[in-house]
């Protein structure tokens, strides 16, 4: 999706006296950072604001603040209001073993995304710091390097409108399949609406109307809740990695730049050299915002998603031996939905790992010889500074990668088994 620019003024424009031409073209270069900016926020931008945690400039006005607050609370509500509930029906109300089992997956799903929320509102400064050296980068960039930076977003973008397809789509569709069905007739002739999910209120009767119809729509919007805050914690990682990607593809073109000319002057070799070792000291920085930020979000999406993955393939074989495939295609669906969760934070730890190695074997690989011995004894910090991985951990204990996503896949895997074999024990 192109971005749509303003049109630079034709020649035959009449410049107002106090202005020259190099201030238009300042002015035309900061309206195309401006609407780049934009366009890689596009999308990450709304669904923070709507869960009250994108980060506010520093100068705004009282109200807005007021109003992020309100939407915190309402935001916190909705989803006590989605676990609380549910989990008295499953604890209290619940008697089926099978049942029950099969609704651990959304009680763990919902706490997941609780923390996750909690944390990025913990998180929110060092969001605003990262957000910030993006916006700065894309004002700051040459016309070249803005390139690199839009034909990352793009990817980035696409990224996150198919998390979003995936997750909005499978999780609310879920939810509307007891709407669909209807109500059921229980043994001894009672009718029983059923709820998008169930639940067991303690203070009063939720067949009730209109307290059902209002329950219906405050668990609508639970819902809405939970699957924006999985698609903008996925959506704040994709961008926020991505761009890092950037800037360390920038990096590896100055070294190349470096000693691509063997009669630069020896103080513009002094500063090349200079500018790279700023560059690469604030990646680092931007890199340690990011890991603040994401550790414990890739950290509870690991964790979680294994045990989802294990719950949905487990899920699936007891549908397959009931036959049941409606409920089948549904777990399958949503099963579907976490591990892709898991596979972008992988996936995009993935492409930071190897666009480090980029950086550390153009490091090594640069025609030192070209330079000056004083230069040349120079570059030892450059090489020493990248040969240090750059990556997005989880909890600082395992990066993400392609290999971390294969593990943890095995691992759903051996954790269903047991499951399996513990199950089955209990039976005989």
């Amino acid at each position: 999706m192109p971005i749509k620019s303003k049109p630079i003024p034709s020649a035959g424009y009449v410049y107002p006296v106090t202005f020259e031409h190099s201030t238009m073209d300042n002015w035309y270069q900061t309206e195309k950072a401006e609407q780049g900016f934009k366009y890689a926020t596009s999308l990450v931008k709304p669904i923070l604001t709507f869960l009250g945690v994108w980060p506010l400039p520093l100068d705004s006005h009282l109200s807005s603040k007021i109003i992020q607050k309100i939407v915190q609370f309402v935001t916190y509500f909705l989803f006590l209001f989605w676990l609380v509930p549910y989990f008295l029906y499953v604890v209290l109300k619940e008697n089926n073993p099978k049942v029950r089992m099969k609704m651990i997956g959304s009680l763990i799903m919902c706490i997941m995304q609780l923390i996750k929320y909690t944390i990025v509102l913990l998180r929110m400064k060092e969001v605003r710091q990262s957000l910030n050296t993006v916006k700065r980068d894309w004002y700051t960039a040459t016309e070249n390097n803005r390139l690199i930076f839009l034909k990352t977003a793009k990817e980035g973008k696409r990224i996150v409108m198919i998390v979003a397809v995936t997750i909005y789509g499978g999780g609310l569709s879920y939810r509307l399949v007891p709407i669909i069905r209807g109500s059921i007739t229980l043994a001894d002739n009672t009718t029983i609406r059923l709820l998008p999910l169930p639940s067991y209120y303690v203070i009063f009767d939720a067949q009730q109307s209109p307290i059902y119809e209002i329950i219906c729509v405050m668990q609508f919007l639970g819902g809405f809740v939970l699957y924006s805050t999985t698609t903008g914690t996925t959506g704040i990682s994709v961008l926020l990695t991505l761009h890092a990607c950037c800037l360390l593809r920038i990096l590896a073109n100055k070294m190349n730049q470096l000693s691509e000319n063997e009669n630069m002057p020896e103080h513009e070799v002094q500063q090349r050299i200079v500018d790279i070792v700023d560059y690469q000291w604030n990646i680092k920085r931007f890199l340690n915002d990011v890991q603040r930020v994401l550790e414990y979000i890739c950290l509870i999406e690991m964790v979680g998603g294994t045990i989802l993955i294990c719950l949905g393939v487990y899920y699936i074989l007891v549908d397959l031996a009931d036959h049941n495939t409606a409920s089948m295609i549904i777990f399958f669906t949503l099963g579907l939905c976490c591990a892709f969760c898991i596979f972008i934070l992988c996936y995009v730890g993935q492409l930071l790992l190897n666009e480090s190695q980029i950086v550390s074997r153009t490091s090594c690989t640069l025609d030192w010889y070209r330079l000056s011995v004083k230069h040349a004894r120079s570059l030892i910090l450059v090489i020493v500074m990248s040969n240090y991985p750059m990556r997005l951990t989880a909890g600082k204990m395992t990066e993400m990668s392609l290999a971390t996503f294969t593990d943890i896949c095995k691992l759903s895997m051996g954790y269903l088994n047991v499951l399996r074999e513990t199950i089955t024990n209990d039976k005989l």
